[in-house]
Order: C-alpha cells, then sequence, then structure tokens
C-alpha cells in the first residue's frame, strides 16, 4: 500500500512538471516564434514580440562577488518560420545592462559579458556569431557602488533561401575579485533580437522581369 502511495504521488509530481512546459507561439509581421515556455531559464519569465523584434527583460540573471570568480550563463532556444512568401535574411542581437567593480589598491576586479548567437537552417549548417560588449567594462574608485551601462551584440546572416531556422541565444555573465578587498556586479536586463525578413518574388514577377530582359535586349540589338 506504502509502495502504491508512493508510486501515485511520483506520477503527480510527473504530470505536474509536464504541465508546467507549453509550446508557446508568437506571430511577428512576416514570421512566428516557437519557444518552450518552461525553458527561458534566466532570460525572464515571458518574451515578447512586435514587428520583427523579440524583447527579452530579465530580473535575476546577475553575477556578483566579494572575493573569487561568478560566472552565471543561460541560453534560450527559439524556432522561427518565416511565413508564406518571405525567407530568413539576418538576426541581429543587441543586449545591456548595468555593473560596477572595484578592489583597494592592488586588488585586481572586474567583470564581462559574452556569449554565442547560433542559427541554424532547418536543413543547414548552424552559423554562430560571439556576443561582445561595445566597450570596456572600467572599475570604480574604491568603494563606489554607482553603476554604469553596457552594451553588447552579435548578428548572424542566414544561407540563402531559409525559411525556416532555429536560434540560440547563449549569455555568460562573469565578476571577480582576486586577492583582496573589493567587489564586482553585473547584471544583464534587457536583450533584443530583430529577425530580417526579405519577400520572395511571385513567379509572375520573374516572368515580368525576363519580359523585360528581353526586350531591352532585342532594342539593343535593333539599335547595333
Amino acid at each position: 500500500m506504502k509502495l502504491r502511495s508512493i508510486a501515485a504521488a511520483a506520477a503527480l509530481v510527473a504530470a505536474s512538471s509536464a504541465s508546467l512546459a507549453a509550446s508557446v507561439t508568437l506571430t511577428g509581421s512576416n514570421f512566428n516564434v516557437t519557444y518552450d515556455s518552461a525553458a527561458l531559464g534566466l532570460f525572464g519569465s515571458s518574451v515578447t514580440l512586435v514587428g520583427n523584434q523579440l524583447s527579452f527583460f530579465p530580473t535575476s540573471f546577475v553575477a556578483q562577488t566579494g572575493g573569487g570568480i561568478d560566472v552565471e550563463n543561460s541560453t534560450i532556444a527559439l524556432q522561427v518560420t518565416a511565413h508564406t512568401g518571405y525567407v530568413l535574411s539576418g538576426f541581429n542581437l543587441t543586449e545591456g545592462g548595468d555593473f560596477f567593480h572595484f578592489g583597494a589598491p592592488g586588488v585586481m576586479s572586474g567583470v564581462s559579458a559574452g556569449g554565442q548567437l547560433r542559427v541554424t537552417p532547418l536543413p543547414g549548417s548552424t552559423q554562430s556569431a560571439s556576443i561582445t560588449a561595445g566597450g570596456p567594462f572600467a572599475a570604480n574608485s574604491f568603494l563606489d557602488f554607482g553603476t554604469s551601462n553596457w552594451s553588447a551584440s552579435a548578428s548572424v546572416t542566414p544561407v540563402a533561401n531559409t525559411t525556416v531556422a532555429n536560434v540560440s541565444i547563449q549569455n555568460i555573465l562573469a565578476a571577480y575579485v582576486v586577492s583582496g578587498l573589493g567587489y564586482a556586479f553585473i547584471e544583464k536586463k534587457e536583450a533584443f533580437l530583430t529577425v530580417g525578413v526579405t519577400p520572395v518574388p511571385e513567379p509572375e514577377t520573374y516572368a515580368m522581369m525576363l519580359a523585360g530582359l528581353v526586350a531591352i535586349g532585342f532594342l539593343a540589338r535593333r539599335r547595333g
């Protein structure tokens, strides 16, 4: 009887966990985005899509330490599908947040932000770009806890005629203080992924272009 109760409880937990995971599809101007709502990690509780831009607003993506090294990382996976008559032509990521770090004289401190933007056309091979900070993470004066803004970006151009792609954004935040008194803090507060799309000309358009080229060639020959 006891074993049955344990089995029933385990089944209930499994069912509850499964119910938390849900496939969400957002519709943009010229494409759809599908993701697992239970796999957003540190990227926040939801994803917003307006026009051709996806927005993420994390609230707890932080690396900080008063001594040693703290590294936090998170990855989100998306599937992007172009609407009929369009192809995916580019993925541009911008993100940012704030930071500070300081150390007593002779103490090393610092922060960093990095990661990777990966795009895998279906079918096709993966293309990737490193997420690169837009400037140095300058140190504060000792015991100055004022924050400064940081930004980073990455861009990937998929192969021609891509209509469906798996996209992943991996972020890594790091903070360190080495051998002494100091503090380091960095937080990611927003990320924006802009998806470029290009319309595919209809067959009638190709026919008109071809007819135009033929006409131009005919006129050129007559003038010659």
